[in-house]
Order: structure tokens, then C-alpha cells, then sequence
């Protein structure tokens, strides 16, 4: 009964929330009316934007937590209650349009930051298959829509914005993707990364799209039906236009990366983060992307191209956990928020039946159908060919997010007229991808056999407590194997006598494969022991750990919770983009090659 009257209580506090933001919106202008006695009522008004964006940014990430809203939905829903409240940034389009760009210049770093280079590598043809043919026929298929189906329900919308719309939302998202992932132990990893690397580089090309067609249009171009807008990227000017942005794009992503090894450089000669690494970690990408733009470049290719080629290490740790938490924190539900801002409530309302429709139209037709196109071919592939279920899942997931937000908010703050729906329907289509496919991703992964979810470890809390202080060496694999020795070495050295397996398989798991994997780690104790005891050496004391759900969830745990584990040793791309994760780091954790 307990457990029923919890269940509603936090849509109580997120309505209680919005209530209190609806009640503050109303007299906005009795609280603007506060500054105009004085004599700095600008710089106040300035003032109090920000604090307005970063208080809703932290009330909308605590608000939506034990709901079943993403956080980028509660914040368009918040940014559609506070749109007196931050009416001078909406009226400012320059503004507004600089303050997007920065978040988009940002969450492109991260893209690149999080996307291995490794496994963008070994799967090149496939992600470029679908970042460049499948988001094409994305965005002109989702154009044809918006525009028939507009006329179809009574709610045209014009050439231009059919064309802007397929376009803008023709890319997937990372920052909604990978938190449903995360979850999933997929048979074939390469399912995964597909997915991810796919979603971080449609970000690029859909951006690059959305550009090309508006230097077009604003331009001079004109352009009377669908094909003939998609046409006119095929011209001599667009292909100058194309050169143009990604060789600058790339250029200046290049330079991006190797001002990031000048900091690793510098790093290497000190064992301390600074605050300004992390300050040098934000002027790279800003400065990538001016001095893309000031050449006619991509500024987000080259923001993209700096992080992707980058690798992150232990010695930058607190300026990643910095850069992250800027980004997801602060640059990524401001321009959710911006973008509710954006939409008038009437117009919502009016174009519903456009922009549903067009949804489900996108997510269960034109999805499937672009990946199928793009990705079909390669079940005739003898090696490294993808089977049917796993293309089916690929097309299952269609999260729509942050950087297409970003380019529909880019596209008002330019002020092209003629575009009338155009937020309003891409709204509608962006929250019906977050909120349906979401609950559906591990549904279908599961019913295809490709994956099953990730459930709650069954055994509880992660408990070592004991009289042995002790060190950890955690290991998702057979890395521990050359790792060991080390470890136990630099306990022995420091006089710790007990040293802890901890074994999480992750994606890879199965019983027999724990089991393998235990009495391997056994073998080896036992023969290190024997080795120490005939060097007149006092034998370590061990023990294996096999335990479900992630590395780094086990590790904040250990960390957070256990008092006599003295350090926990880790492989130095076992992490890969999950190091944020470890949020409650109290012991020291090092990184073994």
C-alpha cells in the first residue's frame, strides 16, 4: 500500500513544479518591473536570465528523476510555462542564436569525445551509410511528409519549412540514446556501436544539411516543390558550398586536436589538474569552430573532428568530469527549454494532427525503410555482415533530441519568414520519438533475441567489509590476467595482504563464462601464491567477485561504500566514455595498460 502512495509522488512534485513556474510566469512582469528603478536595469535583466536558465536547468533534472519523462521533455514542457519569464532572450534572436550555438559547439565536442575512434574505425562503412544515404533519404522523406500529410489534415506548411524540418530532424541522439543502451547486454557489440557512432555523427551531417539549405535559401534560391530544394544541393554552388565547409571543417578539427595534445603533453610533465585545463579544454572547440566558420567552414565538423580524434586519459579526469557535467547539466536542457520558449500554445494545438502523424509516420516507416536501404546490403556480407534482427533493431531505434532542437532554434533566431509550424511540428515529432521508443528499445531488443536488458544485481548492495584492508582490481574480460601480477606486487610492497577480483562481464556475460573466467583467476592465484611462498614470500590473501550491471556502477559503489579497500586498479580504455559515471570516487583508482 506503502509502495502505491509513492508511485504518484514524484508527478505531484513535477506538477507542483510547473505550477510554481506557471505562478511566476504570470507576473513577469511585476518581477522585470523590480529593475526599473535601477540604474543598471539592463545588466540585471541579463543577470536574471541566467539565473532563471540555471535554476530551471537543476529544477528540471531533479523534477523528472523516478518519473517516466525524460528530463528533455520536462524541460520543453518548462520551457513552454516560462516563456514570459525568459521573454528577452526569445526577443533577441542573436542572442539566443549565440547561446545555442555554444551548446551545440559543446555537446559536438562531447559527441566526438564519446564516440571510440577505434570502433568508428572498424565500422566505418556502416556508420557512414547511415550518417550520409540514410540521413539524406531521412530528411527527404520526412520532407514529402510534412508537407502532403500538412495538406491532408488542413494545415499546410510551406516548401521551405517541409524542406528545413527533414533536415533539422533527420539526425538521432546521442544524449538519448546511450541511457537506454547502457542497459542492454547485447549479443553483438557491434549492434551497439553502430548506434552510437551513428547518432554522434548524424549530428554532423544533419547540422552540415540544415546550413547548406539555409546559405541556400537565404541566398536567393528559390525553390517551388520539395525535389526541387533537394536538387539544388546537387548544383555547382552547393558542391562549392560543401568542399568549402568540410575541408575548413576538417582543418580546423585537426588543429582542434592537436591544441588538446599540447595539454596532454603538458600534463604529462605534472601529475595535477588544474581549473584552467579545464578552461583550455573549452577554448578548443570554441576556437575550432570561429576559425572554421571565419574560413566558410562546418564550425560543428570541426568541433566534432577535434573530439572524435581525441582519447581521453586518467591525467584530465576532473576536467572531463567538469566538461560533462557543463554540458548535461546546463548546455543541453537550455535548449530544450529554449525551444519550448519557442512554440506558442495555440500553435501546438493547431498543427497536433500534422505533427503526430508525421511522427509515427517517421519512426515506423521511414526509419525502418531508410535503414534497410542503407544497411540491408551487408546481410550478404560473408564477413563482418550484420543479420536481419539486428538491422530490424537498428531501425527500431529513432531518438530524435538536442542537436536537431538546437537547429530548429537556430532557424527561427535567423528570422527567414514563411515558416509558419515549422517548431511546432518539429516539437511534436521530437517528444513523440523521446517519449514512445524510449520504453520500446529494450522491448524489441529483447523480442528480436539480439539483447536482453541489464536487471538490478538480485544480491544487493555490493559488500566487502571485512578485517583485510585490501585492492581491487576490476576486469570485464581476460585483461586480468597480465594485470594481476602488478597488483599484487604493489599490495605486497605496501604491505596489504588481500587483494580482490572484481569480475563484471557486462555485455559478454554468461554463466559458463563467469565460470570459465573464475577458475582461470584461481589457477593464477594459487601459482603467484606458490611462487611467493618458495621465494620465502608471505602468500596473498584473495578473493573473486563476479557481479552484474556495469564496471563503473561497482566501482562507485566499492568506492562510495566499502572502508578498507585502500585503491581499485582498472584497464585504461575499460571505461571507454562511462568515466563520468563514477561520481563518488573516495579512494584512489589507477589505470593499468
Amino acid at each position: 500500500m506503502l509502495q502505491r502512495l509513492r508511485k504518484p509522488l514524484p508527478y505531484m512534485r513535477l506538477g507542483t513544479g510547473l505550477g510554481i513556474l506557471a505562478l511566476l510566469s504570470v507576473n513577469a512582469s511585476s518581477v522585470y518591473a523590480l529593475f526599473n528603478h535601477a540604474s543598471d536595469r539592463d545588466l540585471l535583466v541579463v543577470f536574471f536570465q541566467i539565473t532563471v536558465i540555471c535554476g530551471l536547468s537543476f529544477a528540471i533534472h531533479y523534477l523528472s528523476l523516478s518519473t517516466k519523462f525524460p528530463s528533455f521533455v520536462v524541460a520543453i514542457f518548462f520551457g513552454l510555462v516560462a516563456q514570459p519569464l525568459l521573454n528577452p532572450i526569445i526577443s533577441h534572436p542573436d542572442s539566443m542564436g549565440a547561446l545555442v550555438g555554444i551548446g551545440a559547439t559543446m555537446i559536438l565536442f562531447g559527441g566526438g569525445l564519446e564516440t571510440p575512434l577505434r570502433n568508428f574505425r572498424k565500422l566505418f562503412w556502416k556508420i557512414n551509410s547511415l550518417s550520409f544515404i540514410g540521413l539524406f533519404l531521412t530528411a527527404l522523406l520526412l520532407s514529402y511528409v510534412t508537407w502532403y500529410f500538412g495538406w491532408w489534415v488542413g494545415t499546410p506548411i510551406s516548401v521551405m519549412a517541409a524542406i528545413l524540418l527533414g533536415s533539422a530532424l533527420a539526425s538521432t541522439d546521442p544524449a538519448a540514446i546511450i541511457p537506454v543502451l547502457k542497459y542492454l547486454r547485447f549479443n553483438n557489440r557491434e549492434t551497439k556501436d553502430i548506434i552510437v557512432a551513428e547518432s554522434a555523427l548524424t549530428d554532423v551531417t544533419g547540422s552540415l544539411l540544415t546550413i547548406m539549405f539555409l546559405s541556400l535559401l537565404s541566398g536567393g534560391v528559390v525553390v517551388a516543390t520539395i525535389w526541387q530544394g533537394y536538387q539544388s544541393l546537387f548544383t555547382i554552388e552547393a558542391l562549392e558550398l560543401l568542399v568549402k565547409e568540410v575541408f575548413f571543417g576538417l582543418l580546423f578539427g585537426g588543429l582542434g586536436y592537436l591544441l588538446l595534445e599540447l595539454l596532454l603533453r603538458l600534463k604529462q610533465r605534472s601529475r595535477r589538474e588544474y581549473g584552467v585545463d579545464a578552461a583550455f579544454f573549452i577554448f578548443v572547440p570554441m576556437i575550432s569552430f570561429t576559425a572554421a566558420v571565419a574560413f566558410g567552414g562546418s564550425g560543428y565538423l570541426a568541433a566534432f573532428i577535434a573530439g572524435l580524434l581525441f582519447s581521453m586519459t586518467e591525467k584530465l579526469q576532473d576536467t572531463e568530469h567538469f566538461f560533462n557535467h557543463t554540458v548535461d547539466g546546463f548546455m543541453k536542457p537550455v535548449i530544450f527549454l529554449l525551444l519550448g520558449t519557442l512554440v506558442d500554445l495555440r500553435s501546438l494545438i493547431d498543427y497536433a494532427a500534422l505533427g503526430i502523424g508525421a511522427a509515427f509516420v517517421f519512426m515506423f516507416i521511414i526509419r525502418p525503410l531508410t535503414v534497410w536501404i542503407s544497411l540491408g546490403p551487408t546481410i550478404f556480407f560473408k564477413k563482418n555482415g550484420l543479420t536481419w534482427r539486428e538491422i530490424w533493431f537498428i531501425s527500431s531505434v529513432r531518438e530524435t533530441g538536442a542537436i536537431p532542437a538546437m537547429l530548429l532554434v537556430t532557424i527561427v533566431s535567423m528570422n527567414i519568414g514563411n515558416l509558419e509550424g515549422l517548431v511546432a511540428v518539429g516539437m511534436w515529432i521530437i517528444l513523440a520519438t523521446l517519449v514512445i521508443q524510449p520504453p520500446l528499445t529494450p522491448v524489441i531488443a529483447n523480442w528480436l533475441k539480439i539483447g536482453t536488458p541489464i536487471k538490478e544485481d538480485d544480491e544487493g548492495e555490493l559488500h566487502l567489509n571485512g578485517s583485510d584492508a585490501f585492492v581491487v582490481l576490476g576486469s570485464r574480460g581476460h585483461s586480468h590476467q597480465k594485470r594481476l601480477p602488478y597488483v599484487i606486487d604493489w599490495a605486497a610492497r605496501r604491505g596489504i595482504g588481500k587483494v580482490v577480483l572484481l569480475l563484471c562481464l557486462e555485455d559478454d556475460y554468461s554463466p559458463e563464462s563467469f565460470k570459465e573466467l573464475e577458475a582461470e583467476a584461481i589457477k593464477q592465484f594459487e601459482t603467484i601464491n606458490q611462487e611467493r611462498e618458495a621465494a620465502g614470500q608471505v602468500a596473498i590473501k584473495f578473493s573473486i567477485v563476479g557481479r552484474s550491471g556495469f564496471l563503473q556502477e561497482n566501482i562507485d559503489a566499492i568506492a562510495s561504500t566499502e572502508n578498507n579497500v585502500i585503491a581499485i586498479f582498472v584497464g585504461r580504455k575499460v571505461l571507454d566514455y562511462r568515466l563520468s559515471e563514477i561520481k563518488r570516487l573516495a579512494v584512489p583508482l589507477f589505470f593499468l595498460d
